[in-house]
């Protein structure tokens, strides 16, 4: 099986909590109030009203409640802290408050950038970064952070200078950035920008000649369009891969599991099931020193969990129920947002099976990460659950407990 200390990968980087214990130990308390009220603005400035709650994020830093109204520019000291989290430059935290006007004709006048080999580098480590912030909080808290980093880069691309040596590594790093930018607005539920990123980022790694993160792009966008219920473009794209490229049988495995998923969309059961057989087998088969550092993460629970989401497309209920359950057993620790998306499926497919006693205690694990992950894709998939129950049978207990994570999901933002 592969693991991240096996491949090296970019993944292995500081927890997101250790990582703001460290830096925000010594921050003085009007400093961080002032740092959750502009994270809510620099949100909502974006559009994205609701992406970062200043009460959730006071939760997360320091447990007080804060009743603080939006402000514009951050002082300096809120900068620099919001720097130092994130790995975000100042400017392009404080590009929100620029008028347009001015915006355009600083950037037209800005003199030319040398974009060096300490720059790629920084943004591999911005990369590591982002990706462990959505292992431990989900898009909704991230998204908006990496979309405006692949912004600033992508317009750095165009407008600068870099060592025709670097140039590759260069546009491999932003491709990078823009398939993590588009996973993450994925889990956020900003499908018009996951469209619009994934082109990106499948654009610059094929100008970078970057075949390995190329192919994962591809796979988030079948599995994207699967999501969105387009499971013929989805079952194009991964037969499109499997049919143009001398895969190994990891990779082979991970396309093979979305031609599954996208027969099983469409209706085609038996199919589905044949395939995935097929892309288990592949699994099995192990690692090859060609996989790409990424394939780690093609593990037991990612397998376990595309098998009960195929059983539930065949509305095979109580065999996902069972797989579901099996793929949450495995999760480490760490990996708190995957965690929460498989107990919110596993949810889903007991209160469809009427086991009330299991909902009950589903709900009594989930509850604790409502407010402090957030995956707006997670709170759909629980309010459709709790939609389902309905005219259903369910105990008394169940509907008290089901109220109680309804309501908290309201308070957290989320709602139908």
């Amino acid at each position: 099986m592969g693991t991240p200390d096996q491949h090296g990968t970019r993944y292995q980087t500081k927890t997101p909590r250790t990582v703001l214990d460290h830096q925000i130990r010594d921050v003085r308390q009007e400093t961080l109030q002032e740092f959750a009220e502009y994270a809510e603005r620099f949100a909502r400035d974006h559009g994205e009203p609701g992406t970062l709650s200043v009460r959730h994020l006071d939760r997360l830093v320091n447990g007080r409640g804060l009743h603080g109204k939006p402000l514009g520019k951050p002082r300096p000291a809120t900068a620099r802290l919001l720097e130092r989290i994130f790995g975000i430059p100042i400017d392009v935290l404080l590009a929100p408050y620029v008028p347009e006007k001015e915006r355009a004709q600083v950037d037209g006048h800005a003199p030319s950038l040398r974009l060096d080999d300490a720059y790629v580098e920084t943004l591999h480590s911005r990369i590591a970064e982002l990706v462990d912030l959505d292992l431990y909080l989900g898009g909704d808290h991230s998204s908006t952070i990496a979309l405006q980093l692949f912004r600033s880069v992508h317009r750095k691309l165009g407008a600068n200078r870099c060592d025709p040596a670097l140039e590759r590594d260069l546009y491999a790093a932003a491709g990078e950035l823009g398939e993590v930018a588009g996973w993450l607005l994925f889990d956020a539920g900003k499908h018009d920008l996951v469209r619009r990123i994934n082109h990106e980022a499948l654009h610059l790694s094929r100008l970078a000649g970057d075949h390995s993160m190329e192919l994962l792009t591809l796979q988030n966008m079948s599995m994207h369009a699967g999501h969105l219920g387009r499971p013929s473009e989805a079952l194009r794209i991964a037969r499109m891969v499997l049919e143009t490229n001398t895969l190994s049988p990891r990779l082979e495995a991970l396309f093979r599991t979305r031609e599954a998923r996208a027969l099983a969309l469409g209706g085609a059961g038996t199919a589905a099931e044949r395939t995935f057989r097929q892309a288990h087998s592949l699994y099995q088969d192990g690692v090859r020193d060609e996989d790409p550092a990424w394939a780690w993460w093609i593990n037991d629970q990612e397998l376990a969990w595309h098998e009960a989401v195929i059983q539930s497309d065949s509305a095979d209920w109580c065999s996902a129920t069972d797989t579901f359950h099996a793929s949450i057993e495995v999760i480490p620790s760490r990996e708190v947002r995957r965690r929460y998306n498989h107990l919110a499926s596993l949810l889903d497919a007991q209160i469809r099976v009427g086991a009330w006693r299991d909902v009950d205690q589903t709900i009594e694990r989930v509850l604790p990460y409502v407010d402090e992950v957030g995956s707006s894709r997670t709170a759909t998939t629980l309010l459709g659950a709790l939609d389902q129950l309905g005219t259903a049978r369910a105990t008394p207990s169940v509907r008290e407990s089901a109220a109680q994570l309804r309501d908290l999901l309201t308070e957290a933002g989320y709602s139908r």
